[in-house]
């Protein structure tokens, strides 16, 4: 179950391994609403010990104080958490590399940032036409 792959997560986070239920019960809240990467790395690991019972196994022990993990327990997270292929990150396709070593180039572009001065407009009116020419 996920859920006791969550809580194996969780008691491995603190540093005594130990945890009141009241703190799991935030920590768990806390971790399913954070995303789906949580999620889905959860069930990853859970699918690889789909009988899982943290309890009979002996890799959580419960007491009036809390819950703890065992020794037994790291190690267990230690071996399901060891880098394989589906812990690696998928390999970028042939088609994405290609498509990302092309570069971008522009050509015939040009920039028109510069401020300009502002003209006379009665100046600027009489420049542009041109003085009326008589057919010959």
């Amino acid at each position: 179950m996920s859920i006791q792959v969550a809580i194996l997560k969780i008691l491995a986070s603190h540093i005594s391994g130990r945890a009141t239920l009241d703190s799991l019960k935030h920590d768990l809240a806390i971790l399913s609403s954070s995303g789906d990467d949580w999620q889905v790395r959860v069930k990853r690991l859970a699918s690889r010990v789909p009988e899982l019972d943290i309890f009979s196994n002996g890799y959580v022990l419960r007491d009036v104080d809390g819950w703890e993990i065992t020794s037994a327990g790291r190690e267990l997270l230690r071996a399901l958490e060891a880098i394989t292929q589906d812990n690696l990150p998928p390999a970028p396709s042939v088609e994405t590399v290609l498509r990302t070593e092309g570069t971008l180039i522009v050509v015939g572009h040009r920039f028109r940032n510069r401020a300009r001065a502002q003209r006379d407009p009665e100046l600027s009116a009489s420049v542009r036409r041109r003085p009326f020419r008589e057919p010959r």
